[in-house]
């Protein structure tokens, strides 16, 4: 009773597909931005695309499975669509083909084809499966194409770099007037021209300066801690005033207090840090404030044109009392047990709250500060 049911529903959709292959496949579900319903042929999917929702419509079996276009052998009829799917193999189908194939699965599952799926034939012709083929060759062909053009075009345009930085080639050919930002040991390019608009200094700069002075600043020291900031969340600000000028006012050491995109805390700090005066003029050396702020990047020019970041826009100034900033033995024991945590075995499962095993990640903190209190003592013999 309950296949006749999915059945008659499966054949309702089956005839809003069929009336409607001009506008592509559908399949019977989408959920958070994912799944085969396509909404330009059944609408209601649109709220599970905007929402993030569960839309799911009722049917027996799904034409795009790949075990029922090819036959058995290929897929697995019972693991459901989702690991055995060929939708995007049946998008490279003309519209007759697609219509062709939908009135062939409609009228096999009627006739009872499909009522055990030990024995399933394949709904695809071979005419159909090598039409497909031939157009994922050309497809795949046409992006080459694409892909060699666009990559032979970078290199043109980017020659003049190319020849001032040779040994990022490959950097500049494959990111050029790309919408990406580049992260690696020594250091971070926005390659996006509009983000270029919100670095200090580079307002008047051509695209090909503003990379220049990127890569220039690769391997170079800048400040990483408010770089955590620029990237992640941050929470609060806390510093003494170490020096007070007519406009701008300097911190002996900044405390940063962040979250990573996941929700993990993070502290960091960075030392003698310029910032305007602008809300800080009732304040004296010696003073020690809390505040939020923006971290912004811009071009310092003490020793050749280099990136940096630094903070503006202060807001939620306040007096606090004079505290002790955490040391850097302690900034790195924090960035110690971030690191045991992210590659311990059972890091999925944890709730960010309590420890599985606190003792054992004590005994490891201990253990590679020890390492590295060990190497710097080498290093400085």
């Amino acid at each position: 009773m309950r296949n006749n049911e999915t059945k008659k529903a499966t054949v309702e959709a089956l005839d809003v597909m069929i009336q409607n292959v001009a506008k592509g496949p559908s399949g019977f579900w989408v959920d958070d931005y994912e799944g085969c319903g396509n909404p330009k042929i059944f609408p209601e999917f649109e709220e599970g695309l905007k929402r993030g929702s569960l839309i799911q419509k009722e049917h027996y079996l799904c034409p795009w499975n790949t075990a029922v276009l090819y036959g058995k052998g290929y897929g697995d009829i019972n693991t459901g669509c989702y690991h055995s799917c060929s939708i995007d193999k049946v998008r490279f189908l003309s519209e007759k083909m697609m219509k062709d194939v939908l009135i062939r699965f409609r009228k096999r599952l009627l006739q009872g084809a499909y009522d055990y799926k030990e024995n399933v034939l394949p709904l695809l012709t071979s005419n159909e499966i090598n039409y497909i083929e031939n157009e994922i060759k050309k497809s795949k062909q046409a992006e080459e194409r694409k892909h060699n053009e666009e990559h032979n075009a970078r290199l043109k345009k980017a020659a003049a770099l190319i020849a001032q930085y040779p040994n990022e080639e490959s950097l500049l050919v494959a990111y050029y007037g790309k919408k990406d930002c580049i992260s690696d040991e020594n250091g971070i390019v926005f390659f996006d021209p509009d983000s270029q608009k919100a670095v200090v200094g580079a307002e008047k700069m051509s695209y090909d300066e503003y990379l220049s002075v990127q890569l220039a600043s690769l391997g170079h020291d800048y400040r990483s801690g408010l770089a955590s900031g620029f990237f992640n969340y941050l929470l609060e600000f806390k510093g003494q005033i170490e020096k007070v000028k007519s406009k701008h006012i300097c911190f002996k050491r900044i405390f940063i207090s962040g979250m990573y995109p996941d929700g993990v805390m993070f502290d960091d700090k960075e030392d003698h840090v310029w910032m305007d005066k602008t809300g800080f003029e009732e304040l004296n050396v010696g003073d020690s404030v809390s505040f939020g702020a923006d971290v912004y990047r811009y071009i310092k020019t003490g020793n050749g044109k280099l990136i940096d970041y630094g903070l503006r826009n202060p807001t939620g100034i306040k007096k606090i009392e004079a505290y002790q900033l955490p040391s850097d033995d302690e900034l790195r024991m924090q960035m110690i047990g971030g690191i045991i945590c992210e590659t311990f075995y059972l890091s999925e499962h944890c709730n960010k709250v309590s420890c599985f095993f606190p003792r054992e990640k004590k005994e490891q903190k201990k253990q590679m500060m020890d390492f590295l209190r060990n190497c710097n003592n080498t290093e400085a013999k």
